[in-house]
């Protein structure tokens, strides 16, 4: 995407050429300037450095770029007017840049709103006390009644949201959203501080992309979510990708519902109840390369609610989780039936509390852990009497495996357990049945291999724990 007036023969105009003697504020100016900039088929509008007081501005036609002097120089003062900073209805090549806008005075629209545009966006622009949103890309029309123009290929770029005040109970939006079958939209190096609502949302926007984006709530835990998407049309192939995000301090880090293709790669999240939250949704949701620190407080003593919780099928590779206070909970639906696909714990992820990966579950389901580590933790089953698991290629420090009741289990291919303490059972089972087989797997400093489990060829046991 090129930022800017489409071509170097394209007009640059000053915004204070524009402003008439008398005039206390810039609207008209800036409306004077656009539709003027129109004519000659787009340019750039430029404001200089300082402050200017400023009512809701329509980009009328293609092409044009409104550009300030720079983040912290150019200050935009939203008057008591209702209506978008800046806005613009199917339109393409449009650019906002350079400046910040304050949003204290004006109700419930904020910053920035792009209605059916293509190739559009803004770069280096911060927005603070927006009443209930702030940068917003639709298919929806704004101010035109329901009529909705494709939006794609839209990009948000070094983009700052503070002090958003409101959220859904006014219909308001999240700080940065991309809505309504947005396609294509991308949001990159965007930061969300101490705002009111889902920091980050993709509601049903094909191809939503946030690149090292960082949600921040610095006031205690928000009871909203850093990173959310959902969207139960059934019209739209519905993928959002978060790539090196960050969210610290909300309810839920990242939150996928509905018919959402959801993939998460470097991923944080830091001092949040959930880490991960997969909650009624339909398709296998990808996490690769992501960390939980601090996370899981008020979960205790829950069951089916966890740091990482889903209800559906997941496959994590190299997920880890540190110094959280809360299990883990994997294809939980406290008595309710779902997929029968499978959930994978793959290769390096590592957990330091436990996983429940079927409780009170009626619903069929595979669970298979590849190469994962589980330090003082266990995974812990019960009431699961359709779910099947296997491990493999796993080890387990200072844990095990705990349940009762389940269709079937297997502890194999390298699988290894090791303990200080030789009074434990490395795998505890009640309600069984004989259910579970262990093959193929070491055992280093229990007391006993299980109390409940048909052992196989290959296993190896030592009283002592060996040098690793």
């Amino acid at each position: 995407m090129l930022w800017g007036s489409a071509t170097l023969a394209l007009p640059v105009v000053s915004i204070v050429k524009y402003k008439k003697n008398g005039e206390t504020e810039y609207t008209q100016a800036a409306v004077r300037a656009i539709a003027d900039l129109k004519r000659q088929g787009g340019g750039t509008l430029t404001y200089p450095a300082g402050q200017f007081v400023q009512g809701p501005v329509e980009i009328t036609g293609s092409g044009i770029s409104v550009q300030g002097a720079g983040l912290g120089r150019t200050f935009l003062i939203r008057n008591a007017q209702r209506g978008y900073a800046f806005w613009a209805n199917q339109k393409q090549r449009v650019f906002i840049l350079d400046l910040s806008i304050d949003c204290d005075k004006s109700p419930i629209e904020g910053g920035i709103y792009f209605g059916g545009c293509t190739a559009s966006g803004a770069d280096r622009v911060s927005i603070q006390n927006a009443d209930a949103s702030t940068f917003v890309v639709e298919n929806q029309l704004f101010n035109a009644g329901n009529s909705t123009a494709v939006s794609d290929r839209n990009v948000f770029r070094n983009c700052r949201a503070s002090g958003q005040k409101r959220y859904h109970e006014v219909g308001g939006k999240s700080p940065f959203i991309a809505g309504g079958y947005a396609r294509n939209t991308r949001f990159e190096s965007c930061t969300v501080t101490d705002c009111v609502g889902d920091a980050f949302d993709s509601d049903n926007a094909p191809g939503t992309v946030f690149v090292r984006c960082v949600a921040q709530n610095t006031k205690g835990i928000s009871p909203y979510a850093g990173f959310w998407s959902e969207g139960e049309q059934t019209d739209s192939d519905h993928r959002v990708t978060w790539n090196a995000c960050k969210s610290v301090g909300y309810r839920v880090g990242f939150g996928v519902s509905e018919r959402v293709k959801a993939a998460i790669q470097n991923g944080e999240a830091e001092n949040c109840v959930n880490a991960v939250k997969g909650l009624h949704y339909q398709y296998r949701i990808v996490i690769t390369n992501f960390t939980a620190r601090k996370c899981g407080k008020g979960l205790e003593a829950t069951d089916t609610d966890g740091v990482l919780t889903f209800s559906g099928p997941v496959t994590l590779t190299k997920v880890r989780t540190l110094n959280t206070v809360a299990r883990n909970s994997f294809s939980n639906y406290g008595g309710g039936t779902s997929t029968k696909e499978e959930t994978i714990i793959g290769p390096g992820c590592d957990f330091d509390k436990d996983a429940y990966i079927s409780y009170e579950n009626s619903g069929s389901r595979r669970i298979t852990v590849d190469g994962a580590t589980f330090r003082g933790s266990n995974i812990r089953y019960y009431n699961g009497q359709l779910t099947e698991l296997l491990v493999k290629n796993s080890q387990f420090i200072d844990g095990g495996i705990v349940g009762a009741r389940i269709k079937q289990s297997r502890i194999t291919a390298g699988s290894r357990f090791r303990t200080t303490d030789s009074t434990k059972t490395a795998i505890q089972l009640s309600l069984d049945s004989y259910n579970t087989t262990v093959d193929n797997a070491t055992f280093e400093g229990y007391n006993q291999v299980s109390n409940n489990a048909k052992v196989g060829t290959g296993v190896r046991q030592t009283n002592r724990r060996q040098p690793r």
